[in-house]
Order: C-alpha cells, then sequence, then structure tokens
C-alpha cells in the first residue's frame, strides 16, 4: 500500500472514531422518559428551574403543558440519537466503549438513605443506616461502590421489584446475624441536603422514613 493511500486510509478512520466519539457523547435522557420518577423531589426542582429559564426568554407555559412538551421532545431526540449511532454499534461493542451508564445531571438534593431494623423480644432496633458508622452492619458489603450504585437505584418507585428483592436478601442475612430477631423492616430515611448556611451552622433539615417493607423471621419459601 501507498504512502498516500495509508494516508488517507488513516484519515477516514480518524474522522470515524471522532464522529463516534462525540456521536456517544451526546446526553440521552434514557430514564428520564418514566414520567414517575418526574415526582422526585430533585426531579422537580430540575424541571421547575428549567421552565423558569424558558419563561424568562419568552417560552412560557404552564406545568402540564411543559412537561407534555419535553417528553415529546425527549422521545423523539432518542429516536434521531439512535438512528444516528448505528453504524457506530459494532464499533463500540468491539472496543469495549459502550456507556453503561449516565452521567449525572444535577446534584441529588433529597438523598434516600438505606435503613435496616431488626425486631428482638417485641422492640425494634437499627442496625444499618447507611453511612453511619454507629449503625454499620453489613456496611462493608452495602457501601461498596457497586453497591451503593445500586441502593441509590432502588430508592427510585420504579425499582420496587428489585427494591423487593434487596429487602429479601437483607433478610436472609439478618435471619443468620440476628438470631434471637423475629422480624426484620428495611425502609428509606429521606430528607433534603442541608444549605451551605445550614451546614454551617449544623442544623439538619428534617427527614422522614418510607416505603418499608417488613418481613418475619424466620422465612419461608
Amino acid at each position: 500500500m501507498s504512502s498516500r493511500a495509508w494516508a488517507q486510509l488513516r484519515a477516514a478512520f480518524v474522522a470515524f472514531h471522532v464522529l463516534a466519539v462525540v456521536g456517544g457523547s451526546v446526553p440521552a435522557p434514557v430514564g428520564g422518559l418514566n414520567r414517575s420518577a418526574w415526582s422526585d423531589p430533585t426531579v422537580a426542582a430540575e424541571l421547575e428551574g428549567w421552565r423558569a429559564r424558558l419563561g424568562a426568554v419568552g417560552l412560557e407555559m404552564d406545568k402540564a403543558t411543559y412537561e407534555d412538551r419535553l417528553f415529546v421532545f425527549a422521545r423523539g431526540l432518542l429516536r434521531v440519537r439512535a438512528a444516528a449511532l448505528a453504524p457506530f454499534q459494532p464499533y463500540y461493542r468491539y472496543l469495549g466503549v459502550e456507556q453503561g451508564w449516565r452521567m449525572f445531571v444535577a446534584p441529588q438534593t433529597h438523598p434516600a438513605r438505606l435503613q435496616v431494623e431488626v425486631r428482638e423480644a417485641g422492640a425494634w432496633r437499627t442496625v444499618y443506616l447507611q453511612l453511619d458508622p454507629e449503625r454499620a452492619w453489613l456496611a462493608h458489603r452495602l457501601e461498596t461502590g457497586r453497591f451503593r450504585s445500586a441502593l441509590f437505584r432502588y430508592a427510585w418507585k420504579h425499582y420496587r421489584r428489585q427494591h423487593r428483592q434487596l429487602v429479601r436478601w437483607l433478610a436472609r442475612q439478618a435471619e443468620g446475624d440476628f438470631p434471637d430477631a423475629d422480624a426484620v423492616r428495611v425502609s428509606w430515611v429521606r430528607g433534603r441536603t442541608p444549605s451551605p448556611a445550614e451546614a454551617r451552622a449544623g442544623a439538619r433539615p428534617r427527614t422522614r422514613t418510607t416505603d418499608a417493607i417488613e418481613l418475619e423471621l424466620p422465612l419461608t419459601e
């Protein structure tokens, strides 16, 4: 192969690679088309913020119209993106550079922390609260990188099936570690993250416990 032909081939490959990288970097609202997630306080605040920005430049819409149009736009964007990236998919798979997770678009201002309680002699005792060093049962497993990623997802309503599977697995672990327990209860402790001023003052916003699931021990198949 001549040096000129090789240079042309190399240039074509570089152009293809650049298009593949740039195209694959286009944001995709995967998961955002589940509108049940739009009621989450963090998501709702982000959506409302963008509605206010649009209103400031003359594109005023009521909340229902805005969300309907946003949904249609996002769905169309995903279709166009999928068609545009179809030629590059074999290249992504061959190199192992597929984007398996979405980039963060906004801070989670209303986080959920996993809580596990066991009932012993009629009294409930918290044995695990996420990121609490005083209640750290199974923290060596639950707070690893992969587990924390899963817990973030399971706190969302559209992961209820996975959440129930997690609850059963936790109950199975508790059954062996707490032989005096006759029940286990798994829930989420939700609350707003403090503002900088609140953090400096040591103030803690109010939290609430939600989505509690209780299982009797020992478990039955």
